[in-house]
C-alpha cells in the first residue's frame, strides 16, 4: 500500500513539474539470428502510456486466458509506435513504471507469426510468445540501455509491474536510448 501510495504521489510530482511518461526516443538494437548478429536503428513513439495500477486489470485478462487472451484485449490499443529499421509497428501496449529518476518503459506490440512456428513441433511453444517488447529505462538525461525481446511473453504481478522473458536464446539490446521529444 505505501508503495502504491509513493507511485501515485510520484507521478502527481512529475505531472505537476512538467515531466511526462510520453515521448519519442532513438536507439540501436541488436539480436543475435542463425544468420548471425544483427543491428538496427529504432525510433520508438509513446503516446498514451499506462502506470502499473492501470495495467492492473490485465493481470486477471492473463490469468484466465494466457498470452493469447492478453494479445487479444491489447491489440489495436493505439498507445504509439515502433520502427525497427526500415518496418514500422503499433504500440498495442506500454507501461511506465516510475523509478527513482524517471520511469522504466515496458513496450509491447504484437509480433508477427511466421508460417514455421504454425506446422512445425520445434516451434510450437513459441507461439505462446507473442509480442514483440522492448524494456528501457529513461530519466530525464543522457542515455541508457535496455533489452528487445523479439518472441516474448508478458507477467504482470500483484502491484501491476509488467515482466518479459524471452523465447528460446537470449534477448537482444537496445543501445544507447536517449529521449529526443517529450509530448504533453
Amino acid at each position: 500500500m505505501k508503495r502504491a501510495v509513493a507511485s501515485m504521489l510520484f507521478l502527481a510530482a512529475a505531472v505537476a513539474s512538467g515531466a511526462s511518461a510520453a515521448g519519442e526516443w532513438t536507439a540501436t538494437a541488436s539480436s543475435t539470428t542463425s544468420q548471425g548478429t544483427r543491428s538496427m536503428p529504432v525510433g520508438i513513439v509513446v503516446t498514451s502510456p499506462l502506470s502499473p495500477e492501470q495495467a492492473l486489470p490485465l493481470r486477471d485478462v492473463l490469468e484466465i486466458g494466457g498470452q493469447q487472451a492478453l494479445l487479444n484485449a491489447i491489440r489495436g490499443g493505439g498507445r504509439g509506435s515502433l520502427r525497427l529499421g526500415g518496418m514500422e509497428y503499433p504500440v498495442d501496449l506500454v507501461v511506465a513504471q516510475p523509478t527513482d529518476d524517471g520511469f522504466r518503459y515496458v513496450i509491447v506490440t504484437a509480433r508477427q507469426i511466421k508460417y514455421e512456428e504454425t506446422v512445425d513441433e520445434k516451434y510450437a511453444g513459441s507461439l505462446d510468445y507473442p509480442f514483440g517488447i522492448l524494456v528501457f529505462d529513461s530519466s530525464g538525461f543522457g542515455t541508457s540501455e535496455g533489452v528487445l525481446f523479439t518472441r516474448g511473453a508478458l507477467s504482470i504481478s500483484e502491484e501491476g509491474r509488467v515482466q518479459a522473458s524471452q523465447y528460446d536464446g537470449e534477448p537482444g539490446t537496445l543501445k544507447d536510448v536517449k529521449r529526443v521529444n517529450q509530448r504533453k
